[in-house]
């Protein structure tokens, strides 16, 4: 059974910019709870901006490539849509099905 605690563990080490609440109780509750707090957000630590464009790296080949190299996602969980891209540039991601296609052919 999982417990909504409102005080931080003993051992916690990073906090919201408010000091009350813990970093992973503000990205979960914070919307609800915070009011006037900012809502801690994670940064993408995938995406760079080059040239004032942003950019992506892929996961596979490690390279920037501007956002519409990727494919578009949607996710829906607990009722609410997310609209991501591939960690995978399309490129890689043809590149692993031709492989895929061509092993399927060799058996």
């Amino acid at each position: 059974m999982n417990i909504h605690q409102t005080v931080p563990r003993s051992d916690c080490t990073s906090f919201a910019k408010c000091g009350k609440h813990s970093l992973a109780y503000c990205r979960k509750y914070g919307a609800s709870e915070c009011g006037l707090c900012e809502i801690v957000k994670r940064k993408p630590r995938n995406r760079v901006m080059v040239d004032g464009v942003e950019r992506k790296v892929c996961s596979r080949c490690k390279r920037p490539l501007l956002l519409p190299c990727f494919y578009d996602r949607t996710i829906y969980r607990n009722g609410k849509a997310y609209h991501i891209k591939t960690s995978w540039c399309k490129m890689c991601v043809s590149e692993d099905n031709r492989e895929r296609n061509k092993r399927k052919e060799n058996k």
